[in-house]
């Protein structure tokens, strides 16, 4: 009865997170949109600006998917507490500090909790049921997340690069605020590709695991990461 719980558990899951991410990137992709539209072909930089602002909340979705993956995980191999502890940097982020040095050190974070998480999982050779349930449970998010970021890539380098004209006629009353959009737009578009090695090379580690323990995986797993 237990197993069968959790099954439908991360059923409902699954459906409610596509729903959530078709909303999210829909209203994501119309920003962008609207910022190309703008008059004379330039980005307003009250465009750039929203455009900004849906761009890093869809990247910290796409980071708190990962962040929740890792907690599952942790829980399933019982290092919650010190993974959760290595995660708190990377729970810290928020649009404010959207810059090199903090990404890095919430990348850093990450690798260091799934560490943890790898060295207990290769360690348990026989996971129990409600185990098997969590890693289940932590493959989706993950692949939630991927998925994010991924169609994230196209919104983020448009954004830069409309940001970097815009620069070179915004007035003097609008530059302060296009430079900072063009900053962490271009930091964006290097944070994503290190991201997604990282996210990816998690959800291997996972997918393999999975497949020798006769857990369930995401129907996407395999073509997220084509091209690794």
């Amino acid at each position: 009865m237990i197993k069968k719980l959790l099954v439908l558990s991360i059923v409902g899951f699954m459906a409610l997170g596509s729903s959530t991410a078709f909303a999210q990137f829909g209203g994501l992709k119309g920003m962008v949109d609207g910022a190309k539209k703008a008059v004379g072909g330039g980005a307003s930089a009250g465009d750039l600006s929203a455009s900004k602002g849906s761009v890093v909340s869809a990247y910290l979705a796409s980071t708190q998917a990962l962040t929740l993956s890792l907690e599952k995980a942790a829980e399933a191999f019982g290092v919650k507490k010190e993974v959760l502890e290595k995660l708190a940097v990377v729970k810290s982020l928020k649009e404010g500090n959207i810059n090199d040095k903090d990404l890095e050190k919430a990348r850093k974070s990450s690798e260091e909790a799934q560490a943890i998480i790898k060295e207990k999982m290769s360690a348990t050779t026989a996971p129990s049921v409600e185990s098997k349930a969590l890693m289940a449970e932590s493959m989706i998010h993950l692949a939630d997340g991927i998925q994010k970021e991924t169609e994230l890539v196209g919104s983020v380098q448009t954004l830069s690069s409309q940001a970097q004209a815009a620069v070179s006629s915004a007035s003097p009353m609008e530059m302060l605020k296009v430079k900072d959009i063009a900053g962490t737009a271009l930091t964006l578009v290097k944070a994503i590709p290190m991201d997604l090695k990282l996210s990816k090379n998690i959800l291997g580690a996972y997918l393999t695991y999975a497949k020798a323990n006769n857990i369930s995986t995401p129907s996407n797993a395999s073509n997220l990461l084509k091209g690794e």
